[in-house]
Order: structure tokens, then C-alpha cells, then sequence
């Protein structure tokens, strides 16, 4: 696939050349508008955008001026109006036309500034801050930038992705203040991926911006809750105005809780396992201690508790047993403590309610709902853990591809990553059936690939060199009998994993 990236700061390039610093934009000498501050509070920044490489053309029509007092409207203190012309069909005239009527909300210049020159005409064109992208300057150049930036007042805004860039920001920020932004999408390819901002987040300094790829409710709140100050939303904005308050609202509402606690955490693990070129283990179905304590030592990451009708179901008593053993003897354990999930089919039954009180006790670590109405039981889950939230992912079973549609509806209402299970009629799970391998190929398309059905020591080699999936759950597969597991199935399945 092209670099996308590199096609535009390319093209970038060659336009600076011809044109100059305003891009053949006549740019007022002197800055007309008094300085706004950029994300002085927690909050969204709507964006002014026409169209962009990945979506084609979003509103190319668009009249800047009404948009922005729609923003305005919507309760945003905050707008970015793209000024790249070629890939994005933005100008500075865009952002001329908003800075001349809007004085109470900050402006954000997003654009692929390379050159110094640069920040003194978004200075005169009315901008509060600019962004700043690491991954296509050099630190030098970097530390420049945000130097000009600030000795205008303006706010540098550096959007970083990768761990390179990292080290750039850090030298940024010693130089004096910046907001960092983590993109979702991949500038290369443009893909998107919302577990990247946060891996991120733990790492980034003081206020800090979620960008792209939220356009409902639900993702937006999914960005809040894991702690970011910020969230810049596009296409979903530009495309819908009347939906923008929408959107708003729900950044606005949502906290930083132990539901993004938890994908911060699974975050972290997953680049781990990316970098031991492994994928994430649950192991599921566990009733007794001594198993939950083989399958944490032979390197389990994750391990499942059934709080639902089934031959492995247990209760809180055996959960917290387990737990305080895995504590004790955490220092035998190859690397972190294993996370602790609870599975539930629905939401109302005395197990399923147990389960979240687990949760909220610390005991679990999250939910894993592997029923069949997640639009009214995900809510359920949530409302369960009042002010603190609840970690928790959703299950889809496959048995054809129309069941692939409820995996892009999870996604897009904020659910960074949904596991898939083979689909058997009046079986939740723990089945030991497979899911049809021309599917696990769609659903690989659709993001990170977290894999359950019939996966064991026999098979797993086969799925990792063809699928290469984030996380694998399994449990019949390495059972003598249902609820008990096998040592030595156990220690054969880790020896797949890491030959």
C-alpha cells in the first residue's frame, strides 16, 4: 500500500516552493482577532474539513462560516479548520473566513507545517493553535516550531503515534508548554485503530487530544474515558452538523474511569505480546484454583470465569480464592498478574449481578458479555459501575457473514476490540467448534483480531502463521473434562505459542 503520508508531504513541499508560506492566500500583515486559549478546559474540537484521501469528498460545498456557528452552537470552544489544499480541498481562505467573524472560540490550523514560515501566517491568519505532526519532521525542526508557536501564544499541538515519536514530544515539552494529540489513524494508510491512543496515553505529558475516527456517542465517551482532555472530531462533524451537539454532549459527560483503566491496561499488554511476536491468552472456563494457577504460570495473560449456566460455571467465593492465590504467588509468575474476566450471557440473573460486584470490588478486572443484545445489556454493564465504571468487551458468534454487521456496529459505537466465537445454536460458548475460516478472514479486516472456537495445542500454530491474532481464548480444548483443566494440554498449547 502507498504512503499516503508521504505523497502529501511531498506534494506539500513542492506547493511551498511555487507558492510560498501562504500558499498563494492573501494573508493580512497583522493578526486582526484577540488570542483565544486553546483547550483551556476539557472539551471537543469540532472540525471545518472537506474532504480528506481515506473518505473521499465530505463536504466540499461547505460554507466555513455557518459551519463554525453551528460548532458554536453544538457547545464547542474549540474548531480546526484543515488548510491543505491538494488531499484535503481545505485553504487558508477557510480559515481567513472563520477568523474574521468568530472571536470566542479557539482555532486550531491543521495542516502538514513544515517550515518556520509557516507559524508566522497561521499567527496573522487568526490561529490559537497549530498542529504539529512528529512523525514528518525531524526533532529539530520540531522544537523550532513549538518555540514559534509559543512565542506567539499560540499552542503547539504535536500529534504523535508511534514510539519514535515520543522522544520528540518529550523534548518539545522541556522546551515550554504543548498539548499532545494522539491519532488513531495511521497517516500511511490511513487506517484506523483506537486502541493506538491508548497505548499511548500513559506516556504522553500533562493535557492531551484524542484524534479521529470518533463519530457516535459512544466513541466519543469511549476517548473520555480513558483520560483524554481532548477529542477532535472530523468527518462525523463536517458531514452532520446537526448532529455535532450530539457528540459534544457525550465527550462532555463521560470521566476518566476504570473502563478506559482497563484498555489502557490491555493496550499496554498488547504492544508486550506485538513486541515478543505473541498473540494475548485468555484462558477461559476455569473452576478451582490449581488450574487458574497453571494457566497463570505457564503465561496466560488473561483468565475467565463463567458466571452463566454451563458446566464451568463458579461463583464469587472460588473467584476470590483464586485471585488471592494468583497475588501470593505472583512473584513465580513469568510476567505480569493475569487479568481477571468474568463472562455473562445476559445482565439480570444473581451470577451476572455477582459478577459486576466482583468488579467493583477489584477482583475482576472487567466483563466479558458474550450474549445476544449488547445494544440494551452493554448500557446495563456500564450503569453497573455507577461513577467508576465498569472494564468490559463484547463476544459476537459467527455463523455467516450478516452476523459481521454486529461487529462494525460494536465498533463504531466505541468498542475498540470485539472477540468472535463460533456461532452454535443454544451454546454460548465453550463449544470446541470452529469458526469458518473465510469469515475469520473478514473479521481479521476489521481491526485487531481477538479469536475464540475450538483453538488448541493442535491447531494454534495454523492460526497465528495464517490470521496473526491480537488475543486467543480458549478452554474446552485444554480440559480432561468440562471444568477441569489438563496440565499437560496446558503446557503443549504455551509451547505452540512460543516455538
Amino acid at each position: 500500500m502507498p504512503d499516503i503520508l508521504e505523497q502529501i508531504v511531498s506534494a506539500r513541499r513542492a506547493d511551498y516552493r511555487q507558492k510560498g508560506a501562504t500558499f498563494g492566500v492573501a494573508v493580512p500583515d497583522h493578526r486582526k482577532r484577540p488570542l483565544v486559549p486553546f483547550l483551556r478546559e476539557p472539551g471537543t474540537i469540532l472540525e471545518i474539513k472537506r474532504a480528506s484521501p481515506s473518505r473521499g469528498d465530505i463536504a466540499p460545498d461547505l460554507d466555513p462560516v455557518t459551519l463554525a456557528g453551528h460548532y458554536r452552537e453544538a457547545g464547542t470552544k474549540n474548531i480546526s479548520i484543515l488548510t491543505e489544499e491538494r488531499f484535503f480541498k481545505g485553504s487558508l481562505n477557510d480559515f481567513l473566513a472563520v477568523s474574521d467573524r468568530i472571536y470566542d472560540v479557539a482555532l486550531l490550523r491543521k495542516d502538514f507545517i513544515l517550515y518556520e514560515d509557516e507559524i508566522d501566517v497561521s499567527w496573522r491568519a487568526g490561529a490559537d493553535a497549530v498542529l504539529l505532526i512528529a512523525r514528518i519532521l525531524e526533532t529539530e525542526t520540531l522544537l523550532r516550531l513549538a518555540q514559534r508557536c509559543r512565542s506567539f501564544s499560540m499552542t503547539p499541538l504535536i500529534e504523535v503515534r508511534e514510539s519514535a515519536d515520543l522522544d520528540k514530544l518529550s523534548a518539545a515539552a522541556a522546551g515550554g508548554p504543548v498539548i499532545a494529540g494522539v491519532n488513531s489513524r495511521d497517516l500511511a494508510t490511513f487506517q484506523i485503530d483506537p486502541l493506538v491512543p491508548a497505548i499511548m496515553r500513559r506516556k504522553l505529558p500533562g493535557t492531551s487530544v484524542f484524534e479521529s475516527g470518533a463519530t457516535t456517542p459512544g466513541a466519543c465517551q469511549f476517548a473520555r474515558r480513558l483520560g483524554f482532555e481532548g477529542l477532535l472530531i472530523g468527518e462525523a462533524a463536517a458531514r452532520s452538523p446537526e448532529n455535532a451537539g450530539r457528540l459534544v454532549s457525550a465527550f462532555s459527560s463521560a470521566r476518566p474511569d476504570w473502563a478506559g483503566q482497563f484498555w489502557r491496561e490491555m493496550g499496554q499488554r498488547l504492544q508486550a505480546a506485538r513486541e515478543k511476536g505473541r498473540p494475548l491468552v485468555k484462558v477461559c472456563g476455569l473452576t478451582n484454583t490449581d488450574d487458574a494457577l497453571l494457566a497463570a504460570k505457564n503465561g496466560a495473560d488473561l483468565l475467565g470465569f463463567i458466571f452463566a449456566e454451563s458446566p464451568r460455571k463458579t461463583d464469587g467465593a472460588t473467584v476470590r480464592a483464586i485471585g488471592a492465590k494468583i497475588s501470593a504467588e505472583g512473584y513465580s509468575l513469568p510476567g505480569k498478574l493475569p487479568l481477571l474476566v468474568g463472562v455473562v450471557t445476559e445482565t439480570e440473573s444473581a451470577a451476572a449481578r455477582e459478577a459486576f460486584s466482583l468488579v467493583c470490588e477489584g477482583v475482576l478486572d472487567a466483563i466479558q458479555y458474550h450474549g445476544e443484545n449488547p445494544g440494551r445489556d452493554l448500557p446495563r454493564i456500564d450503569r453497573a459501575g455507577g461513577d467508576y465504571g465498569i472494564g468490559k468487551y463484547s463476544v459476537v458468534r459467527l455463523g455467516s457473514e450478516a452476523d459481521l454487521s454486529r461487529i462494525d456496529t460494536l465498533l463504531e459505537n466505541g468498542e475498540p476490540r470485539v472477540l468472535v466465537d463460533a456461532r452454535v445454536e443454544g451454546i454460548a460458548g465453550g463449544t470446541g467448534k470452529t469458526i469458518p475460516r473465510n469469515l475469520v478472514r473478514k473479521v481479521r479486516d476489521h481491526g485487531g483480531l481477538w479469536l475464540a472456537g475450538g483453538i488448541g495445542p493442535a491447531n494454534i500454530r495454523r492460526y497465528l502463521e495464517e490470521f496473526s491474532p491480537e488475543l486467543v481464548d480458549v478452554s474446552s480444548s485444554l480440559e480432561s473434562a468440562p471444568g477441569k483443566k489438563d496440565g499437560t494440554l496446558i503446557a503443549s498449547f504455551f509451547r505452540e505459542i512460543a516455538s
